[in-house]
């Protein structure tokens, strides 16, 4: 009885199948960069791949720093590729390869990111011809093998209007120095710009009165986020931001902080804004009207104070808001001992008291005068400028209490304790 012998064959010698093709569902926005693989179902044995395919080269553009090893290959510490590039036909041939043969496992044999071009038309489509995707040097079969033409191998890329990523933040006056936003300190109406690094591309937005911005439909890349400095407000500091965008990860929190309001339209507010707590819509709207007219070169004025409202109550309200929403950061820092806050108190004292008792109170002249007294008082540091430096529009006389604070004494002196009585003194 004769035995047979069995037969052992190498791992490359077996006939080993697998699938190789690009997706068909890709999508990007004109100037995007956008990844495509070259995906395989079974990598089991692979050691080696040769890969031929044909792109636009009018719509798209690649440099052989773009090509890198696919995921199948993570695990191989020692894979190299080796990238030919013709840009006048868009052929690509592409040789990866590592030293022992993979495991089980399907991912991307290579992965290409190509650039579109910013003229592309939005709903158009092209091919990405896979023409040929050898392993092994012809060891694996590949089914359905690859052929140059149109066949199911190939990748399909739409051009779409954006992405799905976002930016977004805000735009506040810290007036307690927190480090964070609230109640009061939100500045609207500001201009924000976003530039994409990579192309150049600009889109402008405008902060809500809530003191927020939002960019949608972004791809993923390199921005840079520039505010325009709000003409009314102390310029806080850094007015550019720069964020690199990321698939499926929003950047969240890329906010602008200032100092607060300037002298000029602290003025006009400290004396005449509307009886609105803090953080209300009608506080964050005269907080945008300020920050909108100062833009286009409208000299402050104050807004119209209900018949329903009490002088002193407006008195009150508007002194106490206003410092305690957008000027900490600028009359605060001026007052570091006990004397200095009891000059601030005099001087609150003295532009209250000269407005109410002047009936030329709110004259181009007296007003000027008035308002370099009283800031004076409260902080030398500021510099007060004549009215036709600071554009300070003063209110017209009137018998109602628009635009003047005209009770006795002690509703004053009460305003002015309220103000001092607050952590911002």
């Amino acid at each position: 009885m004769r035995r047979r012998r069995p037969r052992f064959q190498t791992l490359t010698a077996r006939r080993l199948l697998a699938a190789v093709e690009i997706p068909d569902d890709l999508t990007a926005a004109p100037a995007a960069v956008v990844s495509v693989p070259v995906n395989i179902d079974d990598a089991a044995g692979v050691r080696g791949a040769e890969i031929r395919l044909e792109f636009d080269p009018e719509l798209l553009s690649l440099d052989a720093s773009d090509v890198t090893a696919g995921s199948v290959w993570d695990g191989a510490s020692d894979a190299q590729v080796t990238v030919n590039i013709d840009d006048a036909t868009g052929m690509v041939v592409i040789f990866v390869s590592a030293s022992a043969a993979l495991s089980t496992g399907s991912g991307s044999l290579v992965e290409l990111e190509f650039t579109v071009s910013d003229t592309a038309t939005v709903g158009e489509t092209s091919d990405l011809d896979l023409i040929t995707a050898v392993l092994n040097e012809g060891q694996v079969n590949v089914s359905p093998a690859p052929v140059a033409g149109s066949d199911q191998t190939d990748g399909v890329l739409t051009i779409t209007t954006g992405g799905t990523d976002v930016i977004s933040g805000a735009v506040y006056a810290d007036a307690n120095g927190n480090g964070q936003m609230d109640a009061g300190e939100a500045i609207g109406g500001v201009t924000i710009t976003l530039t994409n690094d990579s192309t150049d591309e600009q889109f402008q937005t405008v902060t809500d009165t809530d003191g927020s911005y939002e960019f949608t439909e972004l791809t993923p890349g390199d921005y840079t986020i520039t505010e325009s400095q709000p003409v009314a407000f102390i310029d806080g500091g850094n007015n550019e931001l720069s964020v690199t965008l990321t698939a499926g990860t929003p950047a969240d929190d890329q906010d602008f902080v200032e100092d607060g309001l300037l002298p000029q339209y602290l003025y006009t507010r400290l004396l005449t804004t509307l009886v609105m707590p803090v953080g209300s819509t009608s506080w964050s709207n005269e907080v945008t009207r300020i920050t909108t007219d100062a833009e286009t070169g409208t000299a402050p004025t104050a807004p119209s104070v209900p018949s329903s409202s009490s002088a002193s109550s407006v008195a009150a309200v508007s002194a106490e808001s206003v410092v305690m929403a957008a000027t900490q950061s600028m009359i605060a820092s001026s007052f570091g001992s006990e004397p200095e806050s009891e000059d601030a108190g005099v001087g609150l004292r003295a532009m209250l008291s000269a407005e109410a008792e002047s009936p030329e109170a709110h004259s181009e002249a007296t007003g000027d005068a008035k308002l370099a007294a009283g800031l004076q008082a409260v902080a030398d540091p500021i510099i007060v400028c004549t009215n036709d430096d600071l554009a300070v529009q003063a209110e017209p006389a009137s018998n109602d209490p628009q635009g003047a604070i005209n009770q006795d004494d002690d509703d004053r002196d009460e305003v002015v304790d309220r103000v001092l009585a607050s952590d911002l003194w």
